[in-house]
């Protein structure tokens, strides 16, 4: 085994001009801390299976070290659900069109300070949420109703679209809308063991949280703290469509709090049900899955990050 190793996997859609700029920047700063630019690699990604195989060629040369997801937060989930069952280190590299994990952890840290940051390797164990019908772990945060719904679109948007990238998720609200604001879920939330109480659907949405914000912007969870063995279920009963516009507009700008029809509930385990029985599109860090039920749970101290 060699000393301390940095797999920076780039998701094949940042292009090769990203990486090329990256890259001189990344050895600038290796240099400057003293990290061999032998142990340092960048490589391209298409898919979680070629993500898999990469990192296991890592740890076949490396026994402590950093892989970095270099893309948006489909990367960032599709990278940390293989870290984070080895010993490596995970960082981001925010490349992609909403970096919302990225942005709950980090602010505004600039990718020359993330860099360094990745070279300092101080480290914070941080929780995840995990979903044992998927066998899948959540970084940020998870969603059904309104909010999937427009996850759904943009994707599809996005696969058609190339330009006007940055502002998908405003722009596929629209033809979300057009498919029901009403979804017949049954939630069911605990804390410690305990039942919580919580209010009659049908719901515009119920999102639990990891992490601060989602959707390219969406400010959900203002205090969300991302290593106390906490998740926050915030829901919100059916409005009138012509107030969801409203609610949209607080939601992007963090200013939700007075909103009558929008709760919050701390918890640890939320099970979420299909009334009708049918397949639920389900949001997992900007990632659609369907399921008619499924348990969430938080996992304190999942994995270590950069700091």
């Amino acid at each position: 085994m060699s000393d301390k190793g940095f797999l920076f996997i780039f998701n094949k859609s940042a292009g090769k001009k990203k990486k090329a700029d990256i890259n001189a920047l990344i050895q600038e700063r290796a240099s400057i801390f003293g990290i061999d630019k032998d142990n340092i690699f960048l490589v391209y990604s298409t898919s979680k299976t070629s993500s898999q195989f990469l990192i296991d060629r890592f740890a076949k040369k490396y026994a402590d070290g950093v892989v970095i997801a270099c893309g948006g937060d489909g990367t960032v989930h599709s990278i940390g659900n293989i870290v984070i069952d080895t010993n490596f280190t995970f960082a981001i590299l925010p490349f992609g069109t909403g970096n919302d994990f990225y942005g709950s952890l980090y602010g505004k840290r600039s990718i020359k300070d993330q860099v360094d940051q990745i070279f300092k390797g101080a480290t914070s164990a941080t929780d995840a949420i995990f979903i044992p019908e998927l066998d899948l772990y959540v970084m940020n945060i998870l969603s059904v109703g309104l909010d999937a719904n427009v996850v759904y679109q943009a994707n599809h948007f996005k696969k058609k679209n190339k330009i006007f990238q940055k502002y998908v998720y405003m722009a596929s609200i629209p033809k979300a809308l057009t498919n029901g604001t009403a979804f017949d879920i049954i939630l069911k939330a605990r804390l410690a063991g305990v039942d919580q109480q919580i209010e009659p659907g049908p719901y515009i949405l119920a999102a639990l949280c990891n992490g601060i914000m989602y959707g390219g912007g969406f400010k959900v969870n203002l205090n969300g703290q991302m290593d106390d063995g906490l998740l926050e279920l915030v829901y919100a009963q059916t409005l009138p469509t012509r107030k969801i516009w409203g609610l949209i507009y607080k939601f992007f700008s963090g200013n939700h709090g007075g909103v009558k029809e929008l709760h919050h509930l701390t918890c640890d385990e939320v099970v979420y049900i299909s009334e009708n029985g049918l397949p639920m599109n389900l949001n997992c860090d900007g990632e659609i899955y369907q399921l008619p039920v499924f348990t969430c749970q938080v996992k304190k101290h999942a994995y270590k990050r950069i700091r």
